[in-house]
């Protein structure tokens, strides 16, 4: 990448990042678009953050839709923390903060105050009380956010979002502890005025035309024109590119794809734990063939070495998960040795499972969700998604379930096949309410999570159990766990 594209992406990435026009302000690194990060209450977290001036850390705030945390800082530490081996990427501060213990379980945006300066990094740190167990994840892969583009190169959207917010409604219904999406996030290029099977139109790939890498990801996270991106998610969502998650660069550019990944995602190679479970994620197509992603032993290079040492830090926990997107680049001597339980992937877009390596280790893949140009083959692979379910050393999964009946049609006219309806507006001014939830799946559905947002007061609950209650100063918040059977219509309701 030349100096000036180094520039050109630092000097927007700034501007994406607080929603106005270009200004010099800290960034954080981690937690943040690629890896969040799911913490306990009375434990430490680090954060990874870049100062553009070098201006000490005043504060440090997780802020929620219905409460605001200031956080107690351990340490700030600065010099050189490297996140990414391939382009030694770096930030130049290291803060240790830690969650009081009286914090509401929530998916909260993180706010560093620096001086003058306020890096955000939004929907990244997820506060819980305890670990569920059993716990359940969603596994989504290639929505390609971008292929294709609505309305005008400056004021446009991909039109993808407009089955990814469907799917969104779903998905917070069921209520994951986690998202995986396995690769292919965006798209290298893009199709305008694409023809009513997504093909043909004009197609755009240059780095001076709109839309621009960074609206690309602005909208699989942000969304825009009414509908969701991923921050829709009551969940953290962890990314991982694939072969078509760059924009305005060479393939063969591989130091100038990491880095575009690095300044607009953050972490690139990386593990995280929830309870007993570990998750890696690696990359098998950004980086270079030689030092980072060997053709024939992918995790001999640069990223095995940072998988590795994850392993090394936290151990193996009972349940390992691998989460890649090429099915068929496949290092089975890391997997045999570190026993990897399932390997998550994507790229070819059919729901498939197979076993590969001596554990065995499951090789399994959603279909996929919401990829604009699928209209030839939508019954085999559109609308798909997966759930897990992780049970101390043992899991099980569902089979790909398409979250509407029609993934072809208008979004208005989606058939969604699981609902959430409340009987009264949720917006703080009842004190009487019901939910009701429909699940058209052949699978059961534990754990569902309603929250009801009441006018202040105290609340009996019947048909549910309730995980937590916030009290704001204009309303009671109530979050509710109920039990869905399959193909049935389940009820909570909730009075003064």
């Amino acid at each position: 990448m030349t100096d000036h594209k180094r520039k050109y992406f630092l000097l927007v990435f700034a501007g994406v990042i607080l929603g106005c026009s270009p200004v010099a302000a800290g960034r954080i690194v981690y937690p943040w678009r690629a890896c969040p990060a799911v913490v306990l209450t009375g434990q430490h977290m680090e954060i990874l953050y870049d100062s553009m001036h070098d201006l000490p850390v005043d504060s440090v705030i997780l802020e929620g839709p219905f409460n605001r945390v200031a956080l107690f800082i351990d340490t700030v530490s600065t010099g050189k923390f490297e996140y990414d081996p391939m382009t030694h990427s770096a930030t130049n501060s290291r803060i240790k903060v830690k969650i009081p213990e009286n914090t509401p379980e929530e998916l909260y945006d993180l706010m560093v105050k620096s001086a003058g300066e306020t890096g955000l990094s939004e929907k990244s740190v997820n506060v819980l009380k305890a670990y569920r167990n059993p716990h359940c994840f969603i596994h989504i892969s290639d929505p390609h956010i971008s292929r294709q583009w609505v309305g005008t190169a400056d004021n446009g959207y991909a039109k993808e979002l407009e089955l990814l917010d469907r799917f969104i409604e779903v998905a917070n219904i069921i209520h994951p502890d986690y998202v995986i999406v396995t690769g292919d996030l965006i798209h290298d290029y893009t199709r305008m005025n694409a023809d009513s099977i997504g093909w043909g139109g004009t197609v755009i790939s240059g780095s001076e035309q709109h839309p621009l890498a960074e609206e690309k990801y602005k909208n699989y996270f942000e969304g825009t024109h009414g509908f969701s991106g991923i921050y829709g998610l009551n969940a953290p969502v962890f990314s991982l590119p694939g072969n078509h998650d760059f924009y305005g660069l060479e393939k063969d550019d591989h130091h100038g794809k990491v880095a575009q990944w690095n300044q607009l995602m953050g972490k690139r190679v990386y593990g995280f734990s929830y309870a007993d479970t570990r998750i890696i994620v690696a990359d098998d197509y950004l980086g270079d063939p030689v030092t980072d992603i060997p053709d024939k032993a992918p995790m001999s290079g640069l990223q095995g070495a940072v998988l590795e040492h994850f392993f090394d830090v936290f151990g193996h926990g009972k349940v390992r998960i691998m989460a890649q997107h090429r099915p068929d680049r496949i290092d089975t001597a890391f997997i045999n040795r570190h026993h990897i339980n399932i390997l998550l992937n994507g790229h070819s877009h059919t729901p498939r499972q197979s076993y590969v390596g001596t554990t065995p280790t499951l090789s399994i893949r959603p279909g996929t969700v919401c990829r604009s140009g699928e209209i030839a083959q939508w019954t085999k692979t559109l609308g798909f998604f997966r759930i897990f379910r992780v049970d101390g050393d043992t899991f099980h999964h569902s089979p790909p379930l398409r979250f509407c009946e029609n993934p072809t049609a208008p979004c208005n006219e989606l058939i969604m096949n699981l609902t959430l309806v409340f009987t009264n507006a949720n917006t703080g001014q009842s004190t009487e309410n019901e939910a009701v939830i429909t699940n058209n799946f052949a699978v059961d559905l534990p754990a569902c999570r309603v929250r009801f947002v009441m006018a202040r007061g105290k609340y009996r609950v019947f048909g549910g159990t309730v995980r937590q209650v916030m009290e704001t100063e204009r309303c009671s918040v109530i979050d509710v766990d109920m039990d869905v059977n399959a193909r049935s219509v389940q009820r909570v309701r909730i009075t003064q």
